[in-house]
């Protein structure tokens, strides 16, 4: 991708490497984020952008408002790019 196109953008290289991280199902995921299983699955194959920022909100979200959210559970493929 061009270093243009990615400025500003929030980007997971794997989204469903980070719904596990966050400790959820993807039922559970995709209840959080208003849609159905296949919509969920739709939305992480479109690999769009505002999907991206939506996780990253949850992700915000969960960080301060889980008990079953834990930040020092890491997955080592999963990447995070936040490009000013």
């Amino acid at each position: 991708m061009d270093s243009k196109k990615k400025k500003g953008v929030i980007y997971y290289q794997s989204i469903p490497a980070e719904i596990i991280r966050l400790g959820l199902t993807q039922q559970q995921a995709a209840n959080l984020m208003g849609c159905s299983i296949s919509g969920l699955t739709h939305r992480i194959k479109a690999d769009k952008p505002q999907f991206h920022l939506a996780i990253y909100g949850l992700s915000n979200y969960l960080e301060k408002h889980s008990k079953r959210y834990s930040p020092s559970k890491e997955d080592n493929n999963l990447k995070r790019y936040v490009i000013n």
